[in-house]
């Protein structure tokens, strides 16, 4: 009760992720930070809490210039980094030599601001999902390894005794946690596929019957992810419809993968999440204030 008293009237940002796709989403908040809104909580998932990231430190341009620089690079994600970590992306050189020298990220202004950033992730013991904020970008590494650790390419995450992978699988859009759980009065939900898409079954459920045999709670999430999710964008469209998210989403569908070596392609979406924020943009401060 005491944080549902706390958020009441407040408005919390909801980005989904979808690795490569975060472009869109790269678009969205380049165009709230050139035009200085601010929210006091983001609750981001995968490839959207990296976007909430570099929302918080300020960063403007920095989610782009990274994919686009490096989208080539199979230390960022590709075989090279499966073959020397067993993980298809490259968090080493992501958050050690991208973070600290090649694109330097500003902890310091991470640090000032106020808003607070929570990664969603994918407890494989239960199968559901959990919060867990990022308070500091250096320290809370793990955090950011976890909400990002895709199922069968990437190994779990222990966090305080516990194993994580992708935030996806268990909650890809948050808002209910965040209106009904944490009581924030409304959200800006920026999604990573169009208003008309539907989520297949999972294409790869033998193999992680194979690889998760001793979590038969994490299979079934994954089993029943595509049917969670279409009923969860159902939920954001009744809250749209009673004013309570604004969604900001692709006006077509995404052409971009998750895994995408064509920079043309991903500068293409970049340049559609700031088309939409900017046609958004009075709504978008009206929601926020």
């Amino acid at each position: 009760m005491h944080a549902k008293a706390e958020h009441s009237g407040k408005t919390a940002l909801i980005l989904e992720g979808g690795s490569f796709r975060g472009q869109f989403t790269a678009g969205v908040l380049d165009v709230m930070l050139e035009h200085g809104v601010e929210v006091p909580a983001c609750y981001g998932v995968s490839a959207g809490a990296l976007n909430g990231l570099n929302f918080k430190s300020r960063q403007i341009g920095r989610v782009n210039r990274v994919n686009l620089a490096f989208c080539n690079d199979r230390r960022y994600i590709g075989t090279k980094s499966l073959t020397a970590t067993g993980s298809l992306i490259g968090y080493d050189f992501m958050l050690n030599d991208v973070q600290d020298r090649l694109d330097p990220f500003d902890n310091d202004a991470f640090l000032a601001n106020p808003m607070r950033l929570f990664a969603t992730m994918t407890d494989i013991l239960f199968g559901t999902p959990a919060y867990l904020e990022v308070k500091n970008a250096v320290l809370d590494i793990d955090i950011l390894r976890a909400t990002t650790s895709l199922p069968l390419i990437t190994q779990p995450v222990s966090i305080d005794g516990h194993l994580y992978l992708d935030g996806g699988v268990a909650d890809s859009v948050p808002i209910e946690h965040a209106l009904e759980d944490e009581g924030y009065r409304r959200a800006i939900v920026v999604l990573t596929q169009h208003r008309g898409y539907q989520k297949e079954p999972y294409e790869l459920m033998a193999a992680a019957r194979a690889r998760y045999s001793e979590y038969p709670y994490l299979l079934e999430a994954l089993e029943t992810r595509h049917e969670r999710y279409n009923e969860q964008r159902e939920h954001i469209w009744d809250y749209e419809r009673d004013g309570r998210a604004l969604v900001i989403a692709p006006q077509r569908p995404v052409e971009v993968g998750h895994i995408e070596r064509d920079p043309a392609k991903l500068l293409d979406l970049y340049i559609q999440g700031r088309q939409e924020a900017i046609r958004l943009l009075d709504r978008i401060r009206e929601f926020a204030a």
